[in-house]
């Protein structure tokens, strides 16, 4: 079919309109997605800051962290507590724990300050960069790390951690790595 010059204008027009419209729409939705994704990483690292946990964090700091993070994240943590405990009553306490030091950074003596950098969504992963400090002036560590987010009961939750700290003493990898591995270390753990 052989449109009028007019007609094809109108056609093209509309078409632009249209897109312009629903571009509009996706827009806010995608601002609003990020904000979502802001507010969960602030979440969890106010909770972290108000109770800066060492080691494996308890049964009481985990609850206070349960709304922040993912049932499968919350899981690990406990079965993380439950070695750490198996593995110091094995060695009597005669060796140090498994695990000492800040695991939710990656800087053994944690982070007093944060910022929530961008977030990104992809098909394969959500995540956000956040910029940790510890100290102030010459005594001080600055550095990035990633928290990966998943949807949980309709809301983000922190799922992992990704340590992006570049000095020699510090956790490398992810969080549930270092979990898994305190998990298998501390359940095998014979007198």
């Amino acid at each position: 079919m052989v449109l009028p010059l007019d007609a094809k204008r109108i056609l093209k027009t509309g078409v632009l309109v249209c897109c312009a419209t629903w571009a509009g729409f996706v827009g806010p939705s995608q601002a609003q997605a990020d904000s979502r994704l802001e507010h969960a990483a602030s979440a969890f690292y106010r909770i972290y800051l108000n109770n800066r946990p060492t080691g494996i964090p308890n049964a009481a700091i985990r609850a206070k962290f349960s709304p922040a993070i993912s049932h499968t994240l919350a899981q690990l943590l406990e079965r993380a507590d439950l070695a750490e405990r198996h593995y110091t009553k094995v060695t009597r306490r005669l060796v140090p724990p498994l695990v000492q030091g800040d695991i939710f950074t990656s800087l053994f003596e944690g982070a007093e300050h944060f910022t929530v950098r961008e977030c990104k969504r992809t098909e394969a992963a959500t995540f956000c960069g956040v910029e940790l400090r510890y100290g102030s002036g010459g005594n001080s560590a600055q550095w990035v790390d990633k928290i990966h987010l998943v949807r949980s009961r309709g809301r983000w939750v922190i799922d992992d951690i990704e340590y992006g700290g570049d000095w020699g003493f510090m956790h490398k990898g992810r969080l549930k790595d270092v979990l898994r591995r305190v998990i298998i270390d501390g359940n095998h753990a014979r007198p």
